[in-house]
């Protein structure tokens, strides 16, 4: 299992995504917005159009890149998992659609990076709700593990 302060390398760069209007699929945007100015990494909420902030991301020039998202996966919701870039093309991750497997070859191509995706396992992506208590606590946990860099 992939461990998260060894893989946070050189220039960092974390890419949140998600639907803050859907649940615990915001809990990305809610992150993002939680570690802004605490953690010495460039943090960027791209909320649900990630490939908007692909020239930002290449532009910064980072080693290293988590991507932080909603995903389904065996375990209980708040659960935390890290993929590597290459675990979305065999099929181990079940995301919300293609295009985190289109972004992570764009950004592996445009960047060089090494590239990690920060799986939580959701509870509920249900219009309408706010974060799940358990997402909640998983949040907390990662900015204190995050901050302690």
């Amino acid at each position: 299992m992939i461990n998260l302060k060894d893989i946070l390398k050189g220039k960092v760069c974390i890419l949140c995504i998600g639907n803050i209007e859907r649940g615990d699929d915001g809990l990305g945007p809610c992150l993002a917005k939680m570690l802004k100015g605490k953690v010495p990494y460039d943090v960027i909420d791209a909320g649900v159009v990630p490939e908007n902030q692909t020239g930002v991301i290449a532009r910064l020039k980072p080693d290293t890149i988590v991507i932080v998202d909603a995903v389904y996966f065996e375990g209980e919701p708040g659960d935390i998992k890290i993929f590597s870039g290459e675990d979305l093309g065999s099929g181990k991750i079940s995301t919300h659609d293609v295009s985190p497997k289109l972004l992570i070859g764009y950004l592996k191509e445009s960047t060089g990076a090494a590239i990690y995706v920060l799986g939580i396992k959701p509870r509920s992506n249900k219009f309408g709700q706010g974060l799940s208590p358990c997402v909640e606590k998983t949040l907390n946990r990662l900015i204190k593990i995050l901050s302690d860099n």
